[in-house]
């Protein structure tokens, strides 16, 4: 068989085929930037952990501290739990559920 006999007889498959293979590249992507995108990210401050993050977050969200740690290393990359001041980490806090005020606020405001 030639190329032009298999595509006189599948033309239809293989455009169809090419066409889902884009299809779920496109998808793929898309998936991947919106999965990030959907946590909230927070600026790390001198004298921050990650365990005093899960102290704050991790009881909120149904997720155990280890648990919490864990998957900030993880997405995050960090090696041996150690931040830097000024660096911003993603953590797993849907945006719009972060309901912990981290500043302070005094009695009479």
């Amino acid at each position: 068989m030639t190329l032009k006999s298999i595509w006189d007889r599948y033309y239809i498959a293989i455009i169809f085929i090419i066409t889902c293979f884009v299809l779920g590249l496109v998808l793929m992507v898309v998936t991947v930037n919106q999965a990030t995108s959907e946590y909230n990210e927070v600026s790390i401050a001198s004298g921050d952990s990650i365990w005093s993050l899960a102290d704050e977050y991790a009881g909120n969200y149904k997720m155990s501290k280890q648990e919490f740690v864990a998957w900030v290393e993880k997405e995050n990359q960090i090696i041996n739990g150690k931040l830097t001041a000024g660096e911003t980490i993603t953590i797993p806090v849907k945006k719009g559920n972060a309901d912990v005020d981290r500043s302070i606020q005094l009695a009479n405001e």
